[in-house]
């Protein structure tokens, strides 16, 4: 798998500090915003099939090696604007044309953010953004299943090699790729002095963007979205946001539809390779 050629720090709003990997490569920049509770690094594998671009993928607030104060509220929002400030930062040396990759809460944050200043991307590529349509409610989306379930997460292991094991016979982890869920835990925990394993993404955090999931306001300013998009989806199994991109499809006003029908909402984390060769088609047409 590819390693960062560097990391820096970036400051974002509310006293954040962002964790950002630039993995090098030739070609335009592609800019890889996570889903909720992941981080930059699970991508490694797919960013390993993508080396026509220069790579960049970053650390959101609450997650991985991000820094945060207490207090945070953690709206979904703020994360469009930490995409925004690894953009600015990287400003004086990024390479034209920007592109985005984003999936789950990544994906809605690009979008969130290519408003704020269009014709910032040339295109974007979104793997099931969650985006809720007007009158969905908390109920619909089962939001307290999965914060309770989050809130009870375990957060130690005796060793890396424990914690892989532990999700490798777990549902949905166990469709990982085996590369993407040992990235995961590698880059997603942290070691203890006794030698412990402790997940960097604090369960309570976690369970508070999934509270705000459906809060942001996302789909108000889809039909503000001028630059390309490739919206793909999964299989729909159940009420979420595979449920709805046919919806968010109808917001968009520039965007082709792909469906993959044999993966689920970690998609891109299942099929490293796959994803990888579909992204580069998709940004080839742009």
């Amino acid at each position: 798998m590819p390693e960062p050629v560097s990391v820096r720090r970036v400051a974002s709003t509310d006293g954040v500090e962002l964790a950002v990997y630039d993995y090098g490569g030739d070609g335009p920049t592609l800019l890889v915003a996570h889903a909720t509770g992941f981080h930059g690094r699970v991508y490694d594998p797919m960013l390993d099939h993508l080396d026509g671009f220069r790579r960049i993928s970053v650390d959101l607030r609450g997650h991985g090696d991000a820094t945060v104060p207490d207090g945070l509220d953690y709206s979904w929002e703020s994360c469009a604007d930490d995409l925004l400030a690894v953009i600015d930062t990287l400003a004086p040396d990024a390479r034209e044309p920007l592109f985005g990759f984003g999936h789950s809460m990544g994906a809605a944050a690009l979008l969130m953010a290519e408003p704020r200043r269009p014709g910032l991307f040339a295109g974007l590529v979104c793997y099931e953004p969650v985006i809720y349509p007007p009158g969905v409610t908390d109920e619909d989306v089962r939001i307290d299943v999965w914060v309770e379930r989050t809130r009870r997460r375990r957060r130690r292991f005796d060793s890396f090699a424990a914690a892989v094991a532990n999700y490798a016979s777990k549902m949905p982890y166990s469709l990982l790729d085996p590369a993407a869920l040992e990235a995961y835990v590698r880059h997603g925990f942290a070691e203890r002095s006794d030698g412990a394993v402790e997940i960097k993404c604090r369960p309570d955090v976690e369970a508070r963007l999934y509270l705000m999931g459906p809060r942001h306001r996302c789909w108000d300013t889809l039909g503000e979205v001028r630059c390309p998009v490739a919206l793909m989806r999964g299989a729909v199994l159940t009420p979420g946001p595979a449920y709805w991109a046919e919806a968010i499809v109808g917001e968009l006003p520039n965007v082709d539809f792909l469906r993959v029908e044999d993966l689920g909402h970690l998609g891109p984390l299942e099929n490293p390779k796959r994803l990888a060769e579909l992204t580069a088609a998709a940004l080839a047409r742009r």
